[in-house]
């Protein structure tokens, strides 16, 4: 098993929707589990369904695992911010502010802590990460004929500015799963693709394989295993849902989920699962939502 970074950089703006129907707001950051997705359904597109069934069986293994995205700003990447009571500023309205902190913060590698927005960096950086679009569209009633505005909102990255995520991956899978990243990349990530949204190009970087330790930090969403849940010393909880991506079946939701979110304290090891999520009557294939644990040391 070896880990990858895997640094994006987006050509275009990125919609990534969380509410239904919600057209005019849009995230910022992707969750593991849309990670998870995409490069499964580009990974069938390019191998076929009997060795996706074989890909997936792998996966289930524990041969790939991916986390959460997080931007990055030049050279600092960031980590959402631990959910435990430290203190990173003597300043305690400033330090409530602080959402994400940089790698080199977190790991008491930095020499100085400048605080930007709502980011605790290593260095001072006057520039945005990125800033929020609105686009006009307009919808036409197929009765009347009569037309209407509506507005889209999408995340349109700065200059040096993207999304990041770890990926532990087998050398038996490495090529075919970059080469699924590579369709995915040129399919998009996200909302609208049909509007040129989502395209990015990405580089990867080999990192040192980190053992989880007593104390660490999720950087993906997690649904734990039934005798897991009492390791998490602190945590939040968010909901997630979303649309089944499939050739094979018309528009289908997810079951709603409730799963610990990215920067939950973890004491000692978790591993999460990976939830049949099938609907009923369908056969083609499985549906799998993702909650494996990617954990960090948190010194």
């Amino acid at each position: 098993m070896k880990r990858y970074r895997v640094k994006l950089k987006f050509k275009e703006p990125i919609h990534l929707g969380y509410r239904e129907g919600m057209f005019n707001i849009t995230d910022t950051t992707i969750h593991s589990d849309t990670i998870f997705s995409g490069i499964v359904n580009c990974y069938s597109l390019l191998f076929g369904k009997d060795k996706t069934d074989n890909f997936l069986d792998n996966i289930l293994q524990g041969k790939l695992k991916v986390s959460s995205s997080f931007y990055y700003v030049d050279d600092e990447y960031l980590y959402p911010r631990p959910i435990y009571n430290k203190m990173y500023l003597d300043d305690f309205k400033k330090d409530k502010k602080i959402k994400y902190i940089s790698e080199k913060v977190l790991r008491g590698h930095a020499k100085d802590k400048y605080v930007v927005g709502n980011m605790l960096l290593s260095k001072k950086i006057e520039k945005y990460i990125y800033k929020i679009e609105e686009r006009p569209r307009v919808v036409v009633d197929r009765l009347n004929n009569g037309s209407s505005i509506y507005y889209t909102s999408c995340c349109r990255f700065n200059k040096g500015c993207g999304l990041w995520f770890y990926m532990d991956v087998e050398d038996e899978l490495k090529d075919e799963v970059f080469s699924a990243l590579n369709l995915l990349a040129d399919e998009g990530l996200g909302g609208m693709r049909s509007y040129g949204y989502g395209h990015f190009e990405f580089k990867f970087f080999e990192e040192k394989l980190e053992k989880p330790s007593n104390k660490n930090i999720l950087i993906s969403l997690c649904l734990p295993k039934k005798e897991e849940i009492e390791k998490f010393l602190s945590y939040g909880i968010v909901e997630r849902t979303g649309y089944i991506y499939s050739p094979y079946v018309k528009t289908k939701k997810h079951n709603i989920y409730r799963m610990f979110e990215e920067g939950s304290i973890i004491g000692g090891e978790a591993e999460g699962t990976i939830f049949d999520d099938t609907p009923e009557g369908f056969n083609e294939h499985k549906v799998y939502k993702y909650g494996r644990a990617f954990l960090v040391p948190f010194e």
